[in-house]
């Protein structure tokens, strides 16, 4: 026996039928730390108060004894023969056990079948003390909207009402087992199990990264007046449901949302992108025409470019460069001329056949940008990286990045250990960091010389100081300008 399982489950049924420990313990003629005692898993029910206690909770003596609240789902309330019926004219929904003929405005009523969330109807739940805060990446305009959820367990349906034009988040208590059930006007009703943790149906998932680095630069030219790099074009990669979700996960943890975003989401990502379009406008001065952003996530360089006769070459995984195209249709922006979107894996693609197959030319110069990507990868992974790139370009081609100094993992800094909890909880460990001497050991391999090499210092002087908003360069982290040579 699990006795930590069987515990939690003990729990979660106690607190699904809204009893205490103290109304459990008057029930079986015990005292309250013994319930205690059972749902931390530190001991078990006499077998001589299991009947009383299964009456008490609602559940078998053998639901008790396996701690797998299945087994009693035909049992209790029957709540596998619950059917959904939404009337089409008035858009009047009801819950019904069993077999019955429902009419409506008239008309008899089919139950609906409810289908597994996909990308486009995505719902993001946060645990949040003992409830669940429910969230939907979906519009809620007139013609388009989430018309209601409910949470269904084995003796319960809770369900609240959703409008048009106003705020989709949902506070639920979180009770033992359960479904969720919520009805799209346009698309039909669709069922989430939080307990699945499984990917969801036709689910399209960019890096977590990514979607924040680009809502950081978004945030920040929106609410500074002088920001160290403008990115008027971020904004648009968000539908506005997606990027109040962004700010309400944020605000969620207690957060002040502005504060946290220019304290630790955006420091990196906007540091960063000025430093490598700085040395992309010398780099188009000084003859390049070619550039190539690998592991382009939502960057929107492509449409702030001036430089005509520059080609543009965006490279990510195909879930990222899908995602980006779909939001940029969303925004209504139109793709200029010059600009490839490929989607590759460059851990099993070859970078020079991927690009020539796109129009690339290995001839001509070229800046190819790695932001944020460094971090992610081994050092096997960063060398082959750097392998790559000289083996596609030419003489005199330009490489940025930016990457973590040796102190990164023993830094005592807040913001940073912070850094490196978000990304190991995101699934996106960070990996790599380097000496100076290590990084410049490992460029020149690859036939690189560091041309600019800028630390913590550096950048908050070039860069941070000359702006009002607070924000600090964030500390361990470096930018390079590397430079290829025969």
């Amino acid at each position: 026996m699990d006795l930590c399982k069987n515990g939690k489950m003990l729990y979660e049924l106690r607190r699904a039928k809204g009893m205490t420990q103290k109304q459990v313990a008057e029930q079986l003629g015990v005292l309250p730390k013994t319930v205690s005692k059972w749902e931390t898993g530190h001991g078990f029910p006499d077998t001589s108060l299991l009947a009383k206690l299964s009456e008490t909770l609602g559940v078998s003596v053998d639901t008790l004894l396996s701690g797998d609240l299945n087994q009693n789902m035909e049992e209790v309330g029957n709540m596998k023969k619950l059917k959904i019926y939404v009337c089409p004219h008035c858009g009047g929904f009801m819950h019904v056990m069993g077999d019955s003929q429902i009419t409506c405005c008239g008309k008899q009523l089919i139950p609906l079948k409810a289908s597994e969330v996909n990308s486009d109807h995505v719902m993001a739940i946060e645990e949040i003390e003992n409830d669940y805060y429910v969230t939907f990446l979906h519009e809620m305009t007139k013609e388009h909207y989430i018309s209601f959820i409910s949470y269904v367990t084995f003796d319960k349906v809770l369900t609240v009402k959703l409008y048009p034009e106003q705020d989709s988040a949902v506070r639920f208590p979180r009770l033992y087992g359960g479904k969720f059930y919520f009805y799209c006007n346009n698309h039909g009703l669709f069922e989430y199990d939080p307990r699945g943790k499984k990917k969801m149906k036709n689910e399209k998932k960019s890096s977590l990264t990514a979607l924040m680095s680009a809502f950081s630069r978004a945030y920040v030219y929106e609410h500074s007046e002088n920001p160290v790099f403008s990115d008027e074009f971020a904004r648009t990669m968000f539908l506005e449901a997606d990027y109040k979700q962004m700010e309400r996960y944020i605000s969620l943890a207690n957060e002040d949302v502005k504060d946290y975003v220019y304290t630790n989401l955006a420091p990196t990502p906007i540091g960063r992108s000025r430093f490598c379009e700085d040395c992309l406008e010398t780099a188009i001065i000084t003859g390049t025409t070619q550039y190539v952003i690998l592991g382009c996530g939502f960057d929107t360089y492509a449409f702030r470019n001036n430089h005509k006769g520059l080609q543009i070459f965006e490279i990510d995984k195909d879930v990222t460069i899908e995602d980006k195209m779909k939001r940029i249709e969303q925004s209504g922006l139109a793709i200029p001329d010059n600009v490839h979107y490929i989607a590759a894996d460059l851990s099993k693609d070859n970078l020079k056949e991927v690009l020539k197959n796109h129009g690339f030319d290995v001839n001509k110069k070229t800046l190819f940008s790695c932001l944020g990507l460094l971090y992610y990868l081994s050092r096997d992974e960063i060398s082959k990286l750097f392998a790559s790139i000289s083996e596609t370009g030419t003489d005199g081609d330009t490489v940025v990045f930016d990457c973590a100094d040796g102190h990164l993992f023993s830094s005592g800094v807040p913001r940073v250990k912070n850094m490196l909890a978000m990304a190991e909880k995101s699934g996106e460990a960070m990996k790599s960091c380097f000496g100076y001497t290590e990084l410049e050991k490992e460029l020149e391999k690859h036939g690189f010389l560091i041309y600019e090499f800028l630390n913590r210092d550096e950048i908050q002087s070039r860069y941070f100081d000359k702006c009002d908003d607070g924000m600090t360069a964030f500390e361990n982290i470096n930018y390079v300008q590397a430079v290829w040579k025969r």
